[in-house]
């Protein structure tokens, strides 16, 4: 089975083809194809039946919140919460084994996310907190199948010092307004840290409206914030917009799976492969010749 130049889940993790390595074998081979060869037959069928099992598990627990629900229901669907975490379990170190590099597995997002998958169960002594807790993070496992959210992660990750500026911008404006509005309106607000929180929802243009200001000088700052916050918001999502663009439609090929991506992507959003450098490019020719 060749499996170099198909979309891989682990394509990132190793420049030799899974199956030239010293130590591959013909059961860790099998694995790696199930498990992140999506372009194979029985890595689509096994990853499909994953995420249905994702899906089906996520529905049935919410099931278990249901106030009218029978006692003797919510027992069968913490027992099958736990037979589920279990088999995430199984499938983890399945993956762990199986990946072209291990470390480079459990380190990656895709890994934090299976690996907090099923942590909560096995560290959390109350079953029905873990059982919450999993509920909400075993629909992060979906991202990996999801190739828009693939994109979107990459074109995160390249805005990320945008990001960490307007994050900033947040923080820092609402603490500055949070002290302000206390300082105008104390009968209002009653302390700085209610102000940074009204500094905040203005800020994102949300309004709850749990806490509005009475005063001309008070409304003055809101406006104030409102004017920043729209324009920070703006300017991010213009930046993320033109990075997602480029990435479909007027970026390079990728050298694994051959689909356009950003230039200055150096993993690839579709399949997660590394980027070589023309110097790394020249080096992996030499070391084929020499093979």
């Amino acid at each position: 089975m060749s499996i170099g130049g198909d979309m891989r889940l682990d394509a990132n993790s190793s420049k030799k083809a899974f199956s030239k390595q010293e130590h591959a074998n013909p059961l860790r081979n099998a694995l790696n194809a199930m498990l992140f060869d999506v372009h194979s037959k029985i890595g689509r069928t096994v990853n499909l039946n994953i995420t249905i099992l994702i899906v089906v598990s996520v529905l049935i627990s919410m099931m278990g919140t249901m106030p009218d629900l029978e006692q003797a229901w919510v027992d069968r669907i913490q027992q099958l919460e736990i037979i589920v975490t279990g088999l995430f379990a199984l499938e983890f170190a399945a993956r762990c084994y199986a990946a072209r590099s291990a470390r480079a597995y459990v380190f990656s997002f895709y890994g934090i996310v299976d690996l907090l998958a099923i942590l909560p169960m096995l560290l959390i002594g109350d079953p029905n907190v873990a059982i919450r807790m999993l509920r909400v993070l075993r629909l992060l496992k979906l991202v990996r199948y999801l190739r828009a959210m693939r994109l979107f992660i990459s074109t995160m990750r390249d805005t990320m010092e945008m990001l960490l500026m307007v994050l900033g911008c947040i923080a820092l404006g609402a603490i500055l307004a949070g002290n302000l509005i206390y300082t105008i309106e104390p009968e209002t607000f009653k302390s700085a840290f209610e102000g940074a929180w009204w500094g905040i929802v203005t800020m994102t243009t949300v309004g709850y409206g749990d806490v509005v200001p009475h005063t001309l000088a008070g409304r003055a700052v809101a406006v104030c914030l409102m004017v920043v916050g729209i324009c920070m918001f703006a300017a991010v999502t213009g930046v993320v917009s033109i990075k997602i663009a480029r990435a479909v439609h007027h970026g390079v090929k990728c050298q694994s799976c051959e689909k356009s991506m950003a230039p200055e992507f150096r993993y690839c959003p579709h399949c997660g492969y590394k980027q070589l450098d023309e110097d790394e490019d020249d080096m992996d020719a030499e070391d084929k010749e020499r093979e």
